[in-house]
């Protein structure tokens, strides 16, 4: 690995770790530390878990692929794997999460997605992964008409969140607490991490601090570096009617639908840019009806009249892969790795630095259900120093200096 993507051996006096956020990011993290032996303090700003991106009613689990293999559907590919059989066995231990692996469509509704399914199709990938359906085959497998060819992944499905979160804390058995904000963090004499609140009380101290708190994982004068692109996401929601009680499977088009869940439909969502604060919006609901009038008209008129959701920001990184790994120091960054915008790629680097004790998982952006799980166990691995093959590449493409390292090469 490249020095400055490499991390020196921890080593810690007490396995004791302060998650920041008790959303997916924050509650599988926590989950995946306690398997290694560590305690967990779980520190959340809301009165209840899974209140900001992940408090949606329920979300889709699925793969991105792309026309042409790549290192971004590499990624999604090996965390929509993990992701699975993590699932299963959390349930087969008697972990009680609202998870339906029904399957999902991927409508080609559009001239790219028509052409990511044609070149698909070429790559004859098993069917036991993906099949490739023609619009009577996809309204078969929908139980209601489709107008599109549409790629199917059998093993796909869609969740509650909360009820994930709460089986991860409840294995876990992690301290869970809530309506905690955290404003700052302090490196104390003792190198052990103060987290304060707006009034310097401490909330909690440890050597390890995770930050896990979605869009404000950069809030901190420590973490400010990593840059974020903010969308407001507002889902909606929608009775079951006779007709579309039929919907067998979940569907992505420009946003995706769910069956029914709790006797509700959830479908959306919206992708705002630019906003001020986060608010529910009935245009918000307007057009997410619209959207999925376009595309499934008749499922959208089956619905009996259409309630507002859940509203949330998702935070993405430039390259839509998340950030997982250790908090780098600029200013070491700065000083040793400077001459890369020479090119002296060959010339002997040392080893990275950290603010040690501080780690980020992060920028998860709208697949995070699908890639938490895998980018917990390579943090966590990370954390414990007991990597696996595979944690040790993703931590390379995953590292939090890699935009950084990018602009110094730049100069």
């Amino acid at each position: 690995m490249s020095p400055w993507f490499d991390y020196p051996q921890p080593q810690w006096r007490e396995k004791h770790a302060v998650v920041i956020g008790a959303g997916i990011a924050g509650c599988q993290i926590s989950w995946h530390l306690s398997q290694l032996g560590w305690r967990i303090t779980l520190l959340e700003r809301e009165e209840r878990i899974s209140s900001q991106a992940s408090g949606n009613l329920a979300g889709i689990i699925t793969p991105l692929m792309s026309a042409k293999p790549s290192q971004t559907e590499q990624f999604y590919l090996q965390a929509f794997e993990y992701t699975i059989q993590h699932l299963q066995e959390l349930m087969a231990a008697g972990a009680e999460v609202d998870w339906f692996d029904c399957g999902v469509l991927q409508l080609a509704h559009s001239e790219r997605e028509l052409k990511r399914w044609q070149a698909l199709k070429e790559r004859q990938l098993p069917t036991e992964f993906i099949q490739l359906l023609d619009k009577h085959q996809a309204s078969e497998v929908a139980g209601v008409p489709c107008h599109y060819t549409a790629s199917y992944f059998p093993q796909a499905g869609y969740i509650n969140p909360a009820s994930w979160c709460q089986a991860l804390i409840d294995d876990s058995q992690c301290e869970l607490i809530t309506s905690a904000d955290v404003d700052s963090l302090v490196l104390d004499d003792d190198k052990q991490w103060l987290v304060q609140d707006s009034a310097g009380d401490l909330l909690a101290s440890a050597e390890v601090v995770v930050l896990s708190n979605g869009r404000d994982i950069n809030i901190f004068s420590q973490s400010e570096q990593l840059p974020l692109a903010h969308v407001l996401g507002q889902t909606s929601l929608a009775k079951t009617s006779v007709e579309s009680s039929e919907l067998k499977c979940a569907i992505n088009h420009e946003g995706y639908v769910t069956p029914a869940y709790q006797d509700t439909h959830v479908f959306g969502a919206t992708f705002e840019r630019e906003f001020e604060k986060i608010e529910l919006y009935k245009r918000a609901d307007r057009r997410n009806i619209e959207q999925l009038s376009a595309h499934l008209p008749e499922l959208a008129v089956s619905f009996q009249g259409v309630d507002t959701g859940h509203a949330s920001v998702r935070s993405a990184t430039p390259d839509r892969l998340p950030y997982v790994g250790g908090v780098y120091d600029r200013g070491y960054y700065i000083e040793q790795y400077a001459s890369l915008k020479d090119g002296n790629l060959g010339q002997g680097f040392p080893v990275a630095k950290y603010l040690k004790g501080l780690y980020v998982l992060g920028g998860l952006g709208s697949r995070g259900l699908t890639s938490c799980g895998l980018c917990a166990k390579v943090l966590s691995e990370l954390i414990s120093e007991s990597f696996s093959a595979d944690s040790t590449g993703l931590c390379k493409t995953l590292h939090p200096a890699r935009f950084f390292i990018r602009q110094l090469k730049r100069g």
